[in-house]
């Protein structure tokens, strides 16, 4: 997965990556949905057969650049604590 495209601004994030990357952004946004912060967050596939995915997420008040790094290192975090038995 590449990223093609950052862009945002205090208010709003949009990444868009060069492949079907749903499984990620999915995780990401039903996270991101359980937060206070949040306004709108969603995953965009124009088809499957198209090799681009755009993810989008804006928050109520803040900066959504750092609420989003928050939200994944607490996943990061949380999937290092998994036990695999």
């Amino acid at each position: 997965m590449e990223i093609k495209e950052i862009t945002g601004e205090k208010e709003v994030v949009r990444i868009l990556v060069d492949s079907n990357e749903e499984t990620t952004f999915s995780l990401l946004k039903t996270y991101l949905e359980e937060m206070s912060e949040t306004d709108v967050v969603g995953v965009y596939k124009e088809h499957h057969l198209v090799n681009k995915t755009e993810f989008l997420f804006k928050v109520k008040k803040g900066d959504a650049k750092k609420i989003l790094k928050k939200s994944l290192t607490d996943i990061k975090k949380k999937l290092s604590e998994l036990k695999v038995e």
